[in-house]
């Protein structure tokens, strides 16, 4: 029998992995191949307990003692038996029961205070303002663990005696402690950076992380949940220990601090983005939470603050954002909520309110936010769903409505949403989707739309071949990198500046207030002339200046200045654009995704036209994809330079 675990890592990803024996303890024992597959980042744990990583590596989430990306596998650690990775942080437990970490330790993550390898903002780092520690060699963490659940800003461990430890970013009490903490940051934030008991006798813990919730389940079949509570999620009535003030509607939402038991006689839970399903020993299926997309299953569209029951005879269930999918005792797969990219599989767009069969034969399903994978009992991968970055493995980026076959012989498999990776039963190990970090491990950032070979054993893992030699004083810039001669002269124009001494980090997303102090800085640093209009800004801010003079170039609205949004391609050519004057281009650029009434359309031309950028291939511009470090160096050097 086969299995899929979802990972929660900022974007949401499963794992699809064989079942030890029956009885058997993952401790002291040999560990069967799996693979966990992040946003950027892919872990493997091969048949001898080795663990070994690829991909992005701008947090040390590879665990090679650098902070570069590396395209095929690298040893990260050895004797383990079970791993974990999400977007920031890689986690193993190793056969004597260690649990070992690495990666950021930004919100206490790691679990070893306020240390690491190295701090990569703050400090002389004048474009950020917190410490922010990372390791990029594993550390040990805790003693005595049996299982480890690796989040993008918190982790959750079960040690030997049953007792669960959290620790991490604890907003929304999402550590399960009181709402307390070692620490806060600059923004109030709460962090817990060392493990603290939550709960004894757990058996499985499920950390959702668009939901900003926890779930565990005890070894007597008693469901407890704590974290946010804004439509029900915790099936707790719609009570919580403490409050906060929505930002936007002004409502005042409840959260839970401690644990709270929802459930008796549980032997599964899921968490979605706001609503939470959970599969008791009988059988039955149950929901609760947020209903707009009918993602509850009860035939209407009512948020329920309490379980309710849905379905009879289920083996299994898998929580995307908005939607549900729960495989029964009988081997069929049944869906239903929010049906925009054709997740539910039903050959539809339409969204469904109560349950639709959808396929046959089916031991396990799992997926993303917006696309589904199905693991039959013969071994064939089905997927179907959200497609843009050709993550289903169909050998096209269109979405897709029903499922289609992938591949056949899986044994294993790990999925995020932009890229997938499987272990078939012959022991070979095959990726698709994007692969800008390199987290295909194909010895190359070339994406795949199809799945492709990466090794013909897993049991028989190469090192990654030396790394081509970096160029300047930046070990992750080179000199076949389409950014480093723009990021030599963002640097030596004191634009920007690395993120350390040694390292560019021009694959991290770069936020709004970084592009504008950028592009502030490239255009001389002119004095802002007028009263500050915002009223989130400190004087002592980086971008405090920047933000005003963007202002004063009609870039930006008075009021709250959104300095960590991530910045798009659209709004980066718009900046640009209007900095420049707002010239106008003399022709259309006709990007299907740029329609004439958007409002960065005329940037778009006028970026093409000064061949700043040229679009993302196939008619499209991807207005709304975000942009890295790197990405901004090179389109401020093309309009600049």
């Amino acid at each position: 029998m086969k299995r899929i675990a979802t990972m929660i890592i900022m974007i949401l990803c499963l794992s699809i992995a064989a079942l030890p024996p029956a009885g058997a303890s993952a401790l002291g024992e040999a560990a069967p191949a799996a693979v966990s597959a992040a946003n950027g980042h892919m872990a493997l744990l091969d048949g001898s307990g080795n663990v070994w990583t690829w991909g992005r590596n701008d947090y040390g989430q590879l665990g090679n003692g650098t902070l570069e990306n590396v395209s095929a596998p690298v040893k990260a650690l050895e004797g383990a038996v079970a791993v974990s990775a999400s977007e920031r942080t890689t986690a193993a437990v190793k056969a004597d029961g260690t649990l070992w970490m690495w990666g950021s330790n930004y919100h206490g993550q790691l679990g070893t205070g306020k240390t690491g390898d190295k701090n990569i903002y703050g400090g002389e780092n004048e474009d950020y303002a917190s410490d922010h520690f990372v390791a990029f060699t594993p550390v040990k963490v805790l003693e005595n663990v049996k299982s480890v659940t690796a989040d993008s800003v918190c982790t959750a461990a079960i040690r030997t005696d049953g007792t669960l430890w959290m620790w991490g970013d604890n907003q929304y009490g999402r550590i399960g402690n009181g709402g307390a903490g070692t620490d806060t940051d600059r923004y109030g934030w709460v962090y817990q950076r060392t493990p603290v008991e939550v709960l004894e006798d757990v058996s499985s813990v499920t950390i959702g992380a668009d939901a900003n919730a926890v779930a565990a389940i005890k070894t007597d079949g008693t469901l407890w949940m704590w974290g946010n509570n804004c439509c029900g999620q915790l099936g707790s009535g719609g009570t919580g220990d403490k409050t906060y003030v929505d930002e936007d509607s002004g409502a005042v939402v409840p959260y839970q601090t401690t644990p709270v038991q929802v459930l008796e006689d549980v032997a599964a839970v899921a968490l979605g983005a706001k609503h939470t399903a959970a599969v008791k020993t009988d059988g039955s299926l149950w929901t609760w939470g947020e209903n707009t997309c009918g993602q509850l299953g009860t035939g209407g569209t009512e948020d329920s603050n309490v379980p309710v029951k849905v379905l009879e005879g289920v083996a299994s269930v898998y929580l995307g954002w908005n939607w549900t999918a729960a495989v029964k005792t009988d081997g069929t797969l049944w869906t239903w909520g929010w049906n925009w990219y054709g997740q539910l599989g039903n050959g539809t767009e339409e969204d469904a309110h109560s349950p639709v069969q959808v396929l046959e034969g089916v031991d396990a399903v799992g997926g993303s936010r917006d696309c589904a994978a199905a693991l039959k009992t013969d071994g064939t991968l089905w997927t179907w769903g959200w497609n843009y970055y050709g993550q289903l493995g169909s050998g096209r980026e269109e979405h897709i409505l029903k499922p289609v076959r992938v591949l056949e012989g899986v044994d294993a498999a790990g999925f995020c949403q932009q890229s997938a990776a499987a272990v078939k039963t012959d022991g070979s190990l095959w990726t698709w989707g994007w692969n800008y970090y390199g987290q295909l491990g194909t010895g190359n950032f070339e994406s795949a739309s199809a799945p492709a070979k990466v090794l013909e054993s897993v049991s028989d893992v190469r090192p990654a071949p030396a790394q081509e030699a970096p160029a300047g004083p930046f070990s992750d810039v080179h000199r076949s990198d389409y950014f480093c001669e723009p990021v030599l002269w963002a640097v030596a124009c004191r634009i920007t500046n690395g993120v350390t001494d040694t390292t560019f980090a021009p694959r991290q997303t770069c936020t709004n207030a970084q592009i504008l102090t950028f592009l502030w800085r490239a255009m001389g640093e002119p004095e802002p002339e007028g009263e500050d209009p915002f009223t989130n800004v400190p004087e002592t801010a980086y971008y405090a200046k920047a933000a005003r003079w963007a202002w004063e170039e009609g870039m930006v609205e008075p009021g709250v200045f959104e300095a960590d949004i991530p910045c798009t391609r659209g709004m980066t050519v718009s900046y640009l654009w209007q900095a420049a004057g707002r010239p106008m281009p003399g022709a259309f650029a006709n990007f299907s995704d740029v329609p004439r009434t958007s409002a960065c359309a005329t940037a778009v031309d006028w970026a093409v036209e000064k061949e700043i950028t040229n679009g993302t291939g196939d008619g499209l511009f991807s207005p709304e994809e975000t942009c890295t470090r790197g990405q901004i160096a090179a389109f401020l050097y093309r309009d600049l330079g």
